[in-house]
């Protein structure tokens, strides 16, 4: 599975180079926010349900499939474990997609 998948991402923006770089600082401005809910005991599960909808709709599947994971974990340790890791990797993702 790709940490991004641009074909998706390419039909989500139509292609604009403008609109996916707009789209990728959006989606990491908003990981701190995400991250700092995801760290509360209540609302983690739904940091990480929201993270998931963002992650889809631009194409990070590997993410969304953690996300997914993470929902169903029985405490917020595990879970959080794998979206982590996505996350970092996606974030790296975009890093580079950002720079080509």
């Amino acid at each position: 599975m790709l940490v991004l998948d641009r074909v998706h991402f390419d039909h989500m923006t139509c292609a604009d180079r403008a609109l996916q770089i707009e789209v990728l600082g959006r989606f990491r401005g908003q990981v701190e926010g995400w991250s700092a809910a995801m760290a509360s005991a209540q609302g983690w599960r739904d940091a990480v349900h929201t993270l998931k909808g963002s992650a889809r709709g631009i194409g990070l599947n590997m993410l969304a499939a953690a996300c997914e994971a993470a929902e169903t974990a029985e405490d917020a340790e595990t879970g959080l474990a794998g979206v982590r890791v996505a996350l970092n990797e996606a974030l790296g993702a975009l890093e580079q997609f950002a720079a080509e």
